[in-house]
């Protein structure tokens, strides 16, 4: 299985979905699609126009917004490559910015939360309510009650026309969906390990102008209870995923 990772921003990288899919045997592209190359030869390479020679499409978050799609021409692009992987029936998976992205791949509007949520972010390791749909989706049929996993957005999303919504947040509605049999959404970052939440932490305390043992005051204890459990949820997630292909 050959799997093409779309990496948005460096400090928002593949992690545990890159590591699961190596350790089953999978090749992987990655493309940083800010700056239109190869993240492993360093040569100029463009988002693909079509899903020819890929078995499957991750898209990973970025700090930008779908809406800012004239300062950011891959967002487009993505949209197209989504639409062309779902045409083929081959798996997609958008991970935050990637989960908006796939939303207004299928004409859904994406937004600030502040502008029309009660909330201007999600942040820090946040309970999921699964819905009745997902106990009979083939990712997430038997995902934990209440399980708590990362979250770092100021961004959200309307559902598309078709979805099926998988689960959701009171102050934050639209979590995870999926359009289609292959098409998932997760506004969610399953992909964390502890090395990225490290860099996280040091970027959210320079982003604050606060000092950074105020910022690991708060992440690490939730980092101790429920990283495992979000980094066996997300393992098992890409497993199933993969066999969708």
């Amino acid at each position: 299985m050959h799997i093409l990772y779309l990496v948005n921003a460096l400090d928002s990288g593949p992690g545990v979905l890159l590591d699961e899919a190596t350790r089953a045997g999978a090749a992987a592209t990655l493309i940083h699609t800010t700056e239109a190359r190869d993240l492993v030869s360093g040569a100029p390479r463009d988002v693909p126009e079509t899903a020819e020679g890929f078995d499957g499409l991750v898209v990973m978050g970025g700090v930008m917004g779908v809406y800012e799609e004239a300062r950011y021409p891959f967002i487009d692009k993505t949209r197209v490559l989504i639409r062309d992987f779902h045409g083929a029936e081959k798996p997609v998976m958008g991970v935050c910015l990637g989960s908006q992205i796939v939303a207004s791949a299928f004409g859904a509007p994406v937004y600030r939360m502040r502008d029309k949520l009660d909330t201007h972010e999600e942040w820090g390791f946040l309970p999921q309510t699964w819905l009745d749909s997902a106990a009979a989706d083939p990712l997430l049929m038997d995902a934990p009650p209440g399980l708590s996993i990362m979250q770092w957005h100021g961004d959200t999303f309307d559902m598309p026309d078709g979805a099926v919504p998988l689960s959701t947040r009171a102050a934050c509605p639209s979590q995870a969906f999926r359009i289609g049999a292959r098409t998932y959404a997760f506004q969610f970052h399953l992909e964390m390990t502890r090395e990225g939440l490290d860099g996280w932490s040091v970027f959210r305390a320079k982003a604050e102008k606060r000092p950074l043992p105020d910022i690991e005051a708060l992440i690490e204890p939730q980092i101790a209870a429920h990283l495992g459990p979000q980094d066996a949820f997300a393992r098992t997630v890409m497993r199933r995923w993969m066999a969708l292909a």
